[in-house]
């Protein structure tokens, strides 16, 4: 539940009411009225909210807005609640745009009682706006029969477009009749919502509860310590970007060395071995390739006479693989 108070000063009586705005179709669920009496406006309205305050309390219902339909200079002081003052306009069609007896109703013929003027207005629920405004004067006897289905023409023709439904929440004893009949000449129904007693209390309700706060403007001291710590970031940001453009720049790039080519070591060649005294084969080269090679070394003359010498081995010979 979100629970809002709606407050407003109608005919010397202060009506006022609690609404869940969560779901706005099922009307007040709490509605007092009180007389003004001899009491000022001022007076009488801070007397509605601490009862108004007092009785959400003890059905354990909190709300921290209000909306109030009355001149701003009797707005109370209402402590941590936050009070909007909305206009008698912007109350009504906030009110009739949440009713479900017009749900799909975009215009609307609005008569409005606004103390001793009563006005014909031709209103667009979904935007919120009046189209167009014609004030309907009364008669000798304090009716306004007679004045209604020329103001509602002229309204109509300064809109310039075609109402849906005609509406009349301010309605009082003997205004029915006059109310079916404008509706009739018009050419659209007659609807009267539930809860038209208190749709201007609603309605400030409802508006207050859509309304979002402002933002507390900030001071000039603040927005020179912003602006001063704003520019103190960009130039840490270029200095240091130049600083570590100049860092990577100096001194010669050094030549990547060839430490792999240092420390490898040749591979062995792929031709014969040294000479160790044991035959090798011969690979094929041709028909002419000898195929022996000696098994020992020849004896100098230096050497000492170690007696009678072997005969000498004959030599041997490998075979080589056939060629191809």
């Amino acid at each position: 539940m979100r629970a809002v108070l709606g407050v407003a000063i109608d005919a010397g009586e202060v009506c006022a009411v609690l609404v869940d705005a969560d779901v706005p179709v099922l009307g007040p669920f709490d509605t007092q009225r009180w007389p003004v009496g001899d009491r000022a406006e001022a007076e009488a309205v801070s007397r509605a909210f601490t009862a108004m305050t007092e009785r959400a309390a003890r059905a354990e219902v909190h709300f921290t807005r209000a909306g109030l339909v009355a001149p701003a200079t009797v707005v109370p002081d209402s402590g941590t609640t936050e009070v909007r003052t909305v206009g008698i306009d912007e109350a009504r069609l906030a009110f009739l745009a949440a009713v479900p007896e017009l749900d799909g109703v975009r215009t609307v013929v609005l008569i409005g009682r606004d103390d001793a003027t009563v006005r014909v207005s031709v209103a667009d629920l979904r935007s919120g706006a009046v189209l167009a405004s014609v004030a309907a004067a009364e008669d000798d006897f304090g009716r306004i029969v007679p004045a209604l289905p020329e103001a509602a023409d002229e309204a109509v023709a300064l809109a310039g477009v075609a109402p849906e439904a005609l509406v009349f929440p301010d309605l009082r004893p003997g205004d029915v009749a006059a109310a079916r009949a404008l509706a009739a000449a018009v050419g659209v129904p007659f609807v009267t919502p539930h809860g038209g007693p208190w749709h201007r209390a609603t309605g400030a309700a409802l508006v207050a509860a859509r309304t979002e706060p402002l933002p507390a403007p900030s001071s000039p001291s603040s927005r020179r310590v912003a602006l001063l710590v704003a520019v103190v970031v960009a130039l840490a940001v270029l200095l240091g970007g130049g600083l570590a453009v100049a860092i990577g720049g100096t001194g010669p790039s050094e030549p990547p060395r060839p430490a792999d080519a240092a420390r490898s070591v040749p591979a062995p060649s792929a031709g014969p071995g040294p000479d160790t005294g044991v035959p090798t084969a011969v690979p094929c080269q041709g028909d002419d390739t000898p195929q022996v090679r000696p098994a020992g070394w020849s004896v100098r003359a230096s050497d000492p006479d170690l007696g009678p010498r072997p005969a000498p081995a004959p030599p041997s010979t490998v075979a080589a693989p056939p060629c191809e």
